[in-house]
């Protein structure tokens, strides 16, 4: 692990839900984006590190290691859509979890573990999203799109993941090390 790798914490979406939603996604017409995240890649960020020194974030594992020792599993609903950037040519486009007490706790935690160890996070508040596609490529503009499905899609939280991104390969979000919380 160098300092040279970029790195983030994060909930790995399962991988028969990942292609659920990317099938359902693939169902709609009129989304027109220059690049679209694979579903093996699906995740909700907790914190993003960026590079760090290997030092630093072997810490933080140690400190993970202790938080998902007393950490509970929950449920995580996903369903609405919603996207950063301007309404008509959104640079983002997400589906968004419902932010229970259990998901702005864990993230919270993880905060703090993170800054607990010296490493700075970001200073912009948390809006917990899975990216779908980023920058609209249309010359019409970005039409709001209504929630992915009927019933919101459930998943168990069950671990948190450490991943490296590795921008030239595919997939491109490794996981590192996953920690896994109480049931």
């Amino acid at each position: 692990m160098s300092e040279s790798r970029h790195y983030f914490i994060g909930l790995h979406i399962p991988e028969q839900l990942a292609y659920q939603i990317k099938q359902d996604i693939d169902q709609r017409s009129g989304l027109s984006f220059q690049k679209w995240t694979a579903p093996h890649d699906y995740h909700v960020t907790l914190v993003f590190l960026g590079a760090i020194l290997e030092e630093r974030l072997n810490k933080i594992i140690q400190l993970l290691d202790i938080l998902s020792n007393e950490a509970d599993s929950f449920p995580l609903e996903l369903n609405e859509l919603g996207q950063f950037g301007m309404k008509e040519r959104p640079r983002v486009f997400f589906a968004k979890p419902i932010e229970s007490e259990s998901l702005m706790g864990l993230r919270k935690k993880v905060k703090e573990a993170v800054m607990s160890a010296g490493h700075p996070v970001e200073k912009r508040p948390f809006h917990p999203h899975m990216t779908i596609a980023r920058k609209w490529n249309a010359d019409d503009s970005f039409r709001e799109q209504a929630p992915l499905s009927k019933k919101p899609y459930v998943m168990e939280v069950s671990r948190i993941t450490l991943f490296e991104i590795r921008p030239k390969e595919t997939p491109r979000y490794h996981a590192i090390k996953q920690f896994t919380l109480h049931k």
